[in-house]
């Protein structure tokens, strides 16, 4: 198995994980009034999805939507087990759910709000349809918002995706949205689910995850990937600079494993802005070392502040990413950056080096299927051999995933 492969595995767990417990990003919704709508209409449940003639087809189309997506759901989307989890004891994380629960003084994860908030489509009971099942996990409901008023007519002819969005569909087509969604579990954990013994969820690219599910669509545009995860990651810095100012005041491990997520997705952030607004590369670089320092010295006001600023920072530049168009060269110059930034990011350490190879892994797979393109294997080898350098963050070494990442760079034609 190659070690790209095993990383692959190590991402599935982490999307089973990742739903233990969170919280919804703290920002202001970017479209209350979409959201205030969404809490007017009932949740269907999966099961009201599921017939042979909707999306429970054994017998997919060969084009979008294939009818097939209820099946894929089940069988293959991590998503489908996250209600499962919360009465197994016998996690390969080693995680215990009634050991947490304990912890945060709640009877049963699998009934409390604190869980079931990622675990599950947590909605008050006159919100669930009458197929509607709490213990079927992160189902339809959970992505693409309470169907009652779009159920049955998104499937006539000449009804439109606005016309869904308009009676409480989430937009999932926008990146922007779909990035929120995303990133409201699988970063923003509080600090008081992981001191009851959560993992801390260190590691989250939006490409990278959205692969792995597997994917029951397709974006439109060969370069969407590169669309995903510049979106991804500049929501990921929002959220984690969020997370790292909320623990400002909290012990010592929760402060420096916050901080190490800004630094991550801080590093490949800045990458991504010296190829698209070097002004805000130049100030995502100041207020990162600047957290650095801050927590180094234990500066609270300081972390407290940066952080606030760095978030604000983030939220304003989310929308612009999302909606710029990234082309060849655009994502060439991404990953010659990237590969020729693997000094950098050994140097402040695995965190980084990851979100780098996952960055350079996806940016790679979207660009060597562009016209005149094809995948080169040195390139492939170059890759495995940088996830390889992270199957143990302990034993990572810094300079062998930066001379595999340069390796990759050559590569890129």
């Amino acid at each position: 198995m190659s070690h790209r492969v095993a990383w692959g595995a190590v991402v599935a767990i982490f999307i089973l994980a990742a739903v233990i417990g969170g919280k919804a990003p703290t920002s202001a919704p970017l479209v209350p009034d979409l959201v205030h709508a969404q809490a007017n209409y009932k949740y269907t449940g999966a099961a009201s999805c599921g017939s042979s003639s909707c999306h429970g087809s054994t017998k997919p189309k060969a084009d979008f939507p294939k009818l097939n997506e209820n099946i894929v759901w089940q069988q293959k989307d991590k998503h489908a087990k996250a209600y499962a989890t919360l009465t197994n004891e016998k996690l390969k994380s080693g995680v215990s759910p009634s050991k947490i629960a304990q912890n945060l003084k709640i009877a049963k994860a699998e009934t409390s709000s604190k869980c079931l908030v990622c675990h599950a489509v947590d909605v008050k009971p006159e919100l669930r349809g009458p197929k509607f099942d709490i213990s079927e996990g992160v189902h339809c409901d959970g992505c693409h918002g309470p169907a009652e008023k779009w159920l049955e007519p998104h499937a006539e002819k000449g009804w439109t995706h606005e016309k869904s969005v308009a009676v409480g569909m989430y937009d999932t087509k926008s990146m922007l949205l779909r990035g929120e969604k995303c990133v409201s579990c699988h970063l923003a954990i509080d600090h008081e689910m992981v001191a009851a013994g959560h993992p801390d969820l260190l590691a989250f690219e939006l490409d990278t995850f959205s692969a792995q599910m597997p994917p029951h669509w397709r974006d439109k545009g060969p370069f969407a990937p590169t669309k995903a995860w510049a979106t991804g990651q500049v929501i990921s810095l929002r959220e984690a600079a969020k997370q790292l100012g909320d623990r400002a005041n909290a012990s010592g491990p929760l402060v420096t494993d916050a901080l190490s997520k800004v630094q991550g997705h801080g590093a490949v952030v800045k990458v991504l802005f010296g190829v698209v607004d070097p002004a805000v590369q130049k100030s995502v670089e100041t207020d990162v070392a600047t957290l650095t320092d801050a927590v180094s010295k234990g500066d609270k006001a300081k972390i407290a502040a940066t952080s606030k600023s760095l978030a604000t920072a983030m939220n304003g530049q989310a929308a612009k990413v999302a909606a710029r168009d990234f082309d060849a060269a655009a994502t060439k110059k991404l990953l010659g950056d990237l590969a020729a930034s693997g000094d950098a990011l050994g140097a402040v350490g695995p965190r980084a080096a990851e979100q780098g190879a996952m960055a350079m892994d996806r940016l790679y797979s979207a660009y060597s299927k562009s016209p005149g393109q094809k995948a080169d294997k040195a390139a492939g080898d170059a890759l495995d051999k940088m996830f390889g350098t992270l199957d143990d963050p302990k034993k990572f070494d810094a300079k062998t995933f930066s001379g595999a990442a340069k390796t990759f760079g050559d590569t890129v034609k």
